[in-house]
């Protein structure tokens, strides 16, 4: 193995010099060179740049284009915290005001006799309930606003606290699930 190995380089350092004794060739490729006729590239000049003007900019509505407008929405809220509207808190809760109202489920909606709609609601725990015009439902101060027994639906009127310790009203379309 020890022999083996320097023979080897021997043999391939020899092929490598064999390699290049052909000198015609190398002749033929610089008188190729020499026929071809050097053409100089041609390279367009740069197109001309006009020079940068600052301009200011000059806001006709008075508002700084870098607050959010949201931000400016809550600044007016925040204004007007003291005239927000404030829940009426109305003795003991009904049974509807202790739950959430994105929890309760419309199942029906019920005429009585002398014309007057009720909702009927289920709890997350499988309770059912009834409720009319005037209700207390819903743990945000809410209260049923109408009920359309066409439209199959319930509407709500939440006090929702804003971020400025002020309330603001929402209303919710609760709709009942149709068995189709």
């Amino acid at each position: 193995m020890k022999t083996r190995l320097p023979v080897l380089f021997l043999l391939s350092g020899a092929l490598l010099l064999t390699g290049c004794s052909h000198e015609d060739n190398l002749a033929k490729l610089k008188a190729f060179v020499a026929a071809e006729p050097h053409t100089e590239g041609h390279i367009p000049p740069l197109p001309k740049i006009t020079p940068y003007v600052a301009t200011q900019y000059e806001n006709p509505l008075g508002r700084d284009p870098f607050t959010s407008f949201s931000e400016l929405q809550l600044r007016a809220e925040a204004a007007n915290a003291s005239t927000s509207p404030v829940p009426e808190h109305k003795g003991p809760l009904q049974p509807l005001e202790k739950y959430d109202l994105g929890s309760l489920t419309l199942t029906g909606i019920v005429q009585t006799s002398n014309g007057q709609f009720w909702g009927v609601f289920r709890t997350p725990d499988g309770k059912i309930y009834r409720a009319t015009l005037g209700n207390g439902i819903g743990d945000k101060n809410g209260h049923i606003v109408a009920i359309d027994a066409k439209k199959r639906q319930v509407v709500v009127e939440q006090f929702l606290p804003n971020a400025f310790g002020g309330y603001q009203k929402q209303k919710t379309v609760m709709q009942m699930q149709s068995n189709d």
